[in-house]
């Protein structure tokens, strides 16, 4: 057979692999919140609602808006506390993380994520390509630090935040 049959499938294939966010999702996002926190199932780490933010939010008068905010499907990296003289290039996306990684989860379609941490302070990025999120600070150089308190389970709400203000 011929190999190059093949490749309008392959394509076909790999194109269906790639991330689509659906900004036409409506919900509310308080009630999504909600039901999130009754999907815990851990007793200490961290667990939360991943959104996407996009559009022009600028405060404008009229439904001319195209600020939309909703729920998305992403992997999460969590690191050991990460300041920015640890992080390669500049934010909030980031080209690398050079402190060593402590565990990984996925948002599912409700943005719903959660996983297993020890006692600590913790930074978390959202992987997008092969470039690393973040967007907070403490004020001390860290990148989107987390604390997790011993026995008890951290709920954040993280924003991908595209959108113009």
């Amino acid at each position: 057979m011929n190999p190059l049959r093949l490749l309008p499938f392959l394509l076909l294939f790999f194109a269906s692999c790639e991330i689509q966010d659906d900004p036409n999702y409506s919900g509310n996002l308080d009630t999504i919140i909600e039901n999130n926190k009754s999907k815990i199932t851990i007793n200490a780490g961290i667990a939360g609602t991943l959104l996407k933010v996009e559009g022009n939010c600028m405060p404008i008068i009229g439904p001319g808006s195209t600020c939309r905010t909703y729920t998305i499907s992403r992997t999460l990296n969590i690191y050991e506390y990460t300041t920015i003289k640890d992080v390669e290039g500049w934010g909030p996306l980031y080209d690398g993380v050079n402190t060593k990684l402590i565990a990984t989860c996925k948002a599912d379609k409700s943005g719903f994520f959660q996983t297993e941490l020890k006692l600590g302070k913790y930074s978390i990025f959202i992987r997008e390509g092969k470039k690393f999120y973040a967007n907070g600070g403490d004020g001390y150089g860290g990148i989107n630090p987390i604390t997790v308190q011993a026995d008890s389970v951290c709920y954040i709400v993280l924003r991908l935040d595209y959108a113009y203000y």
